[in-house]
């Protein structure tokens, strides 16, 4: 019998370490994709919003020559526009993966968290502590894991820096949309890609929440001081 706790203590030892070393070297690879692709957004952004001066005007770029299409000196409204809604829907792209993948993390961490409990029964406490690897009790703030929630907030900071200096140029341009209908369309769909990332934050965080405290109770009835306590 002894022998057999044994060995079953040695398989779940390596297994722990297997998932150790998987889990950093996965990050280490999603942290470089990441910071790549958040450079390639900012710089072509960057790029196009630096080039676009206060008397730009709404659909034509501004050359030195009429005649030729080199020697840019700013580009249109409509292109910084364009640069900054795909460098918001990249960045929502973003982050619904870095959601993905935390999520999943999760779930995988709360059945293998159930098979270990089960194997060792008592002596899992020993072994694994009371609660550092139980996946449950987590609040709407910090059910993802450290690595994710850190790149999650990072990607919403840097879509609420780009709305803001979207709206700064926008404010300082002296060819502004005439009607009030285009402003305001204008506004939404500016805004859009923000409230998006964090409306699939709060999804995110119901999948969570169901399968932690196995619930069949409707999101929508859930109330707001029962979401955000520990489970």
């Amino acid at each position: 019998m002894s022998d057999s706790m044994e060995e079953l203590d040695e398989k779940l030892l390596v297994s722990f370490n297997e998932q150790f070393a998987t889990n950093q070297n996965h990050g280490q690879d999603i942290f470089i994709q990441f910071l790549s692709a958040i450079l390639v957004v900012l710089i072509g952004y960057g790029y196009i919003y630096a080039n676009t001066a206060q008397s730009a005007d709404i659909w034509t770029v501004a050359h030195d020559d009429p005649k030729s299409l080199k020697d840019i000196t700013s580009y249109a409204l409509i292109d910084l526009f364009g640069a900054f809604i795909v460098s918001e829907l990249i960045l929502t792209l973003l982050a619904t993966v870095v959601l993905n993948i935390g999520y999943s993390f999760r779930r995988d961490q709360l059945v293998i968290y159930k098979l270990r409990k089960k194997a060792l029964g008592k002596r899992y406490q020993d072994t694994f502590g009371s609660a550092s690897f139980d996946p449950r009790g987590q609040n709407l703030w910090d059910f993802l894991p450290e690595f994710n929630r850190m790149f999650f907030f990072g990607i919403c900071v840097l879509q609420i820096f780009l709305l803001t200096s979207f709206f700064v140029a926008l404010g300082r341009a002296y060819c502004w949309p005439g009607t009030a209908f285009a402003s305001i369309c204008l506004y939404i769909t500016s805004i859009f890609p923000v409230g998006w990332t964090f409306w699939l934050y709060n999804n995110y965080y119901k999948k969570y929440y169901w399968v932690m405290s196995d619930s069949t109770k409707f999101w929508w009835r859930v109330s707001l001081a029962e979401r955000t306590k520990k489970l």
